[in-house]
């Protein structure tokens, strides 16, 4: 009797022990939750930011972050799964959880500091867009009083197309872009200023505006002796006619396409300044543009530095001094058209041919030394 009761309990407390061992397996692990899957076991919430992160720029601005962060939501969802496949009892969402809530707070982190960033490269990136474009109307200006050469040209349409890429980040809300977009227009609009201003430095020469002041006293002198002199101010596009000493009358003319460099061959297009003298009077039919007043370029002067640029070998062996500087007809177009002379109107041209003689003098100068746009220009530039 006794050992049924000893086996009885033996049975019973193997059973208890079942039971207990039971609760632990599946019972206690559902209390504490490790069995219950995370809320977002996609990591829905970390895909989300990254999708706005990238979308504000965050492959440009933190690439390497970026990868982080995806690789931290790879890492979450490979641990989310391998617990999913797992059986009851036996699966552990605590680490999958806590790579979630990392990967998402990781995700949140980047975004943030993405909007930040831009929310503070847009102010910058308006200013310099704003300088870039203001750079670019002074430079374009500059370059239409001066020598655009190939240099120049290239530089202003690089401005100009990275300005506008600039404009076209902005409104795309590429803050970044737009700021380096802009940034190099400025530095190529600089570029071309930079080029255009070593061609009309001289304007603004000390040395220079000296001479073209004494030319210029020296053909007013003339006037008072012969009666008649002009003098033509290239920076102002303007002849002067002066009779006996006094200013008489002031009209425009047209100059060589190459009209803010001095002469220096022939072909170069550009107007000669110096002193010089009428030669010869060219009548209707004698000429192409009605009335023509042949100077005697080259004088002795454009002679002595034409040789002294060859023999520096600042030019070729075959380079010509070129001549058949006029003053002449057809003129009145509004911009700088000859091969080197000097085009009044037909209207002015007829009264000028009349009343100049052979032996007239005729100073051709830069500037006067007054206020003109290149010299205004190079000014604005200096303040």
């Amino acid at each position: 009797m006794k050992k049924r009761k000893t086996t009885r309990k033996i049975i019973l407390l193997i059973i208890l022990c079942a039971i207990t061992w039971s609760a632990s397996v599946w019972l206690v692990p559902l209390l504490d939750g490790s069995q219950s899957p995370p809320l977002d076991p996609t990591g829905k919430g970390a895909e989300n930011l990254l999708f706005a992160a990238r979308r504000e720029g965050a492959e440009q601005l933190y690439p390497q972050r970026l990868t982080a962060c995806q690789d931290a939501l790879k890492e979450a969802r490979f641990e989310t799964n391998l617990q999913l496949a797992s059986q009851w009892g036996t699966r552990d969402f605590v680490r999958p959880q806590r790579l979630l809530d990392g990967a998402q707070a990781q995700a949140f982190r980047l975004w943030k500091d993405v909007v930040d960033h831009r929310r503070e490269v847009k102010p910058a990136a308006e200013a310099m867009i704003a300088r870039a474009d203001d750079s670019l109307q002074r430079s374009d200006e500059v370059a239409d009083l001066s020598r655009q050469d190939y240099y120049t040209r290239g530089h202003l349409a690089t401005a100009f197309m990275q300005l506008h890429q600039a404009q076209s980040y902005y409104r795309a809300g590429q803050y970044d872009r737009a700021l380096s977009a802009a940034t190099h227009s400025l530095e190529s609009s600089d570029k071309a200023l930079s080029r255009s201003r070593q061609y009309l430095e001289r304007f603004d020469d000390p040395h220079h505006l000296r001479l073209w002041e004494v030319w210029i006293r020296e053909a007013v002198a003339s006037s008072r002796s012969t009666g008649i002199a002009f003098v033509v101010i290239k920076e102002k596009h303007r002849l002067d006619v002066y009779k006996n000493g006094r200013l008489a009358q002031s009209f425009p003319v047209d100059l060589g396409a190459n009209s803010v460099s001095q002469k220096e061959r022939a072909g170069d297009r550009a107007t000669p300044e110096g002193l010089y003298r009428i030669i010869r009077k060219k009548g209707r039919g004698a000429t192409k543009y009605g009335f023509a007043l042949l100077l005697n370029y080259p004088n002795e002067e454009d002679r002595r530095r034409f040789a002294e640029m060859k023999a520096h070998r600042q030019l070729t062996r075959r380079t010509g001094i070129g001549g058949l500087i006029e003053i002449h007809g057809t003129g009145g177009r509004g911009y700088d058209w000859t091969d080197g002379c000097i085009a009044p109107d037909d209207e002015n041209m007829e009264r000028l041919y009349h009343e100049a003689m052979i032996g007239t003098v005729v100073a051709i100068v830069g500037s006067d030394g007054s206020g003109g746009p290149i010299r205004s220009a190079l000014m604005e530039k200096r303040r």
